[in-house]
């Protein structure tokens, strides 16, 4: 009898450790698919970041967080929590850990933290997000400034403008009265600012994201429209590969 007892408790974590192992395997693919993560820290500020390196060795992540005053936003020790962006299966992956180490860079501010091995992931599918590389216009308080427009979803967007955005901005400000013009869509929304962040040379770039508002019904239904027909494309895709595959 102790040993069956003894059997089921040794099947029991090697199943548990089956799936962390493969929840690892899951995160770190969809870091290499999309860098972007969010990092909520203790006090409640969420600061949109992206994934420098992996160490495996350490079971570490480097993590950017750059902008242009060169503030130190966490301190070492500090807890936080990171969080992927959606992938194309509106899945999330998150954990909890600290600031092992700050390294600063040629400007740049690192900081470190431990990847543990319990990793969560969750569903979010309010919201179809897709990654594009088109260049675009946006005109931010009545000036038009050029760069591209980097992602979208029906909540939310993140755009690059060329050079540093001299206007001054906080995380939490709306924006209003913006507009956005790329070569397959153009609409006028409000901004709520989530991320600013300013890279210096050799890019010598600003890169603004924020959650959409203020959508006129055309606009927010062009928008939908849009979003449905690409999120379809990427559907039929994904099955034609799980088709070369089977």
């Amino acid at each position: 009898m102790f040993d069956f007892l003894n059997l089921k408790m040794y099947n029991k974590d090697s199943a548990e450790q089956v799936m962390e192992k493969l929840l690892h395997e899951e995160f770190v693919y969809q870091l290499k698919q999309d860098s972007y993560l969010t990092i909520h820290s203790s006090s409640g500020q969420s600061i949109i970041s992206h994934a420098i390196t992996l160490d495996t060795k350490r079971n570490s992540l480097i993590i950017a967080e750059k902008n242009p005053d060169g503030i130190l936003i966490l301190e070492r020790n500090d807890p936080v929590t990171i969080m992927t962006q959606v992938n194309e299966d509106h899945e999330v992956f998150s954990f909890q850990s600290k600031v092992t180490n700050i390294i600063l860079d040629d400007g740049e501010i690192l900081y470190e933290v431990v990847i543990p091995k319990r990793i969560q992931k969750g569903q979010r599918r309010k919201g179809f997000r897709i990654n594009i590389d088109s260049s675009s216009e946006v005109k931010l308080s009545n000036s038009v400034y050029s760069g591209q427009l980097d992602n979208l979803s029906n909540n939310g967007l993140l755009f690059t403008i060329d050079g540093y955005w001299p206007e001054p901005i906080e995380i939490g400000e709306n924006l209003s009265q913006c507009q956005v013009k790329t070569n397959f869509i153009n609409f006028e929304c409000n901004v709520n600012v989530r991320f600013i962040q300013f890279e210096p040379y050799p890019a010598r770039r600003t890169l603004i994201g924020g959650r959409l508002a203020g959508l006129s019904p055309l606009h927010k239904h062009q928008l939908s429209g849009f979003l449905a027909t690409q999120q379809r494309v990427e559907q039929r895709r994904k099955a034609e590969i799980r088709d070369q595959v089977f």
